[in-house]
């Protein structure tokens, strides 16, 4: 008898060395995995938010951590809150995050930016997804929820590998650089500090016209699994008795995805929640297309203003968020929004110098399309704001112009050869055919390479298009178009000649 005893006794000290070996094994794992990973904003936003008392929390995309200031909103209105982001966040991203706030966090309000149901595709996107995974915790039934899901959604290629985004360490393991980091070092317990409370920081300047014409009645169809992702975190918000609204940030619409948010927001009305489109409400936010951006789908920091001021007010009408400023307990707040505001003064600074330098390739563009000296128009052209797109498609004779000669030369051009085409940027040949065949050159331009270009010497005659549209076209001499990338449209069109001896600068 005193044997089985002792026998149990060592079986359960077995055990119990087993389970100790066990859970010393998985934190070094984890711990291990935690220090390999990527380090950035991404991984930042989702391990800081901390315990502090939140009223709301802004989970979306880029379009949230660009878009809501959180300090900003703290010292006009006095309520608490996080934006909860990742760049290119999925759909099924969106309940996990729910899920994983709501471990240390049990907010008044859930804002909810939905452009990720408006550019779904059942085509796998890694990055999005692993901005927010390889951020959670390993121990997280949420991240693999999410994995478990999106893997079931997405047509995943054969060779995807799929453990690595369940164990993120097969695929960060060459993160060497990583034990020399300090701040990969900091996040070896997967927690870190937001500043700004998920707000990010970009100097960043675009020039945008005001989108016109895409508000429509028009529904657009959805594909089936953006509509079955949606509805399941609207079953999930609705069961759990969340209040949540549901936002579209103001960016440059078209129709066809006004016609899409129609859909969902129809969707998200029948379950009844709230959804703004803020598109339809560019006038209250006083909101500038042309000062307040940085390319299409983001504002600058002084849209960002804008957006925030507009929200808040609609937030604290709406759901009567609470006012902290007097409670002594919220001081860090104040300390954190005086770190903001400075700065902001900052960021505003550098944001509107370039600005200003965007906006002086206007007086530029004045000056180049008034001169019909050579000399003069090329200093003007050869400036990082354009692209020059170039064709010469016959001989233009030969001339003892040596300006011409120079421009020749920086263009890698000559006066006899034909069938050429070059594409000049920052001084430098993007593009030149000289070592092919080709008669068409079909490219992109524009700060963002958002507009299509078109160079062709067939049939002996220089064509060029841009957007679809010709813009010059003839035989003689040489073609260019100076395109402003920051503008993004034709500054310039000339035609280089030789007539009587002489080189002419002509414009249709």
């Amino acid at each position: 008898m005193k044997e089985k005893v002792l026998l149990k006794k060592k079986n359960i000290i077995q055990l119990i060395g087993f389970i100790f070996f066990m859970l010393l094994i998985s934190s070094i794992f984890s711990k291990v995995t935690y220090l390999f990973r990527n380090v950035g904003c991404e991984r930042n936003h989702m391990i800081s938010m901390g315990n502090e008392k939140l009223d709301m929390i802004y989970i979306g995309g880029s379009a949230a951590f660009v878009y809501w200031e959180p300090l900003k909103a703290w010292h006009d209105c006095g309520f608490t809150s996080y934006s909860y982001a990742t760049s290119t966040i999925q759909a099924e991203n969106i309940e996990a995050y729910i899920k994983e706030a709501r471990k240390t966090q049990n907010p008044d309000l859930f804002v909810i930016g939905v452009r990720a149901f408006q550019y779904y595709s059942d085509d796998p996107n890694e990055g999005g997804l692993r901005n927010g995974t390889d951020g959670m915790d390993l121990t997280s039934l949420a991240r693999y929820e999410l994995l478990n899901d999106y893997f079931t959604n997405r047509n995943m290629p054969e060779d995807s590998d799929i453990l690595s985004y369940y164990f993120d360490i097969a695929k960060y393991h060459t993160n060497t650089e990583n034990l020399s980091s300090s701040e990969a070092w900091g996040y070896i317990n997967n927690k870190g500090k937001s500043p700004y409370k998920g707000w990010e920081w970009f100097d960043l300047y675009g020039y945008l016209d005001t989108p016109l014409n895409f508000e429509t009645e028009e529904r657009a169809e959805l594909p089936e699994n953006a509509v079955k992702i949606l509805k399941k975190l609207l079953d999930y918000c609705k069961k759990e008795k969340l209040k949540v609204l549901f936002v579209v940030c103001p960016y440059y619409i078209t129709m066809e995805e006004e016609a899409k948010y129609n859909t969902i927001g129809d969707i998200i009305k029948s379950y009844g929640f709230d959804f703004l489109n803020a598109n339809h409400y560019y006038d209250e936010m006083k909101i500038d297309f042309s000062t307040d951006f940085y390319n299409k789908n983001h504002v600058n920091l002084f849209g960002a203003e804008k957006y925030t001021q507009f929200l808040e007010e609609y937030l604290t009408m709406k759901y009567q968020l609470p006012d902290h400023r007097d409670d002594s307990n919220y001081d860090s707040w104040n300390d954190d929004y005086q770190r903001f505001y400075e700065e902001h003064l900052i960021h505003e600074d550098i944001v509107t110098k370039l600005r200003l330098d965007v906006e002086a390739g206007k007086n530029i563009e004045v000056q180049m399309r008034s001169t019909e000296n050579l000399a003069e128009w090329y200093a003007l052209a050869n400036d990082p704001r354009y692209k020059l797109l170039i064709t010469k498609a016959n001989s233009i004779g030969l001339t003892s112009d040596m300006t011409f000669k120079k421009i020749l030369h920086s263009w890698e051009l000559n006066e006899v050869d034909s069938n050429q085409m070059r594409v000049i940027q920052d001084s430098q040949i993007a593009y030149s055919n000289a070592s092919e065949n080709s008669l068409v050159f079909d490219g992109t331009a524009g700060v963002w390479n958002d507009i299509s270009y078109r160079l062709s010497v067939e049939n002996k005659t220089n064509t060029i298009s841009v957007d679809g549209q010709e813009v010059i076209s003839g035989q003689d001499g040489i073609n260019v178009v100076v395109f402003d990338n920051n503008y993004r449209y034709v500054a310039d069109a000339v035609f280089i000649k030789l007539s009587d001896g002489q080189i002419q600068l002509v414009r249709e």
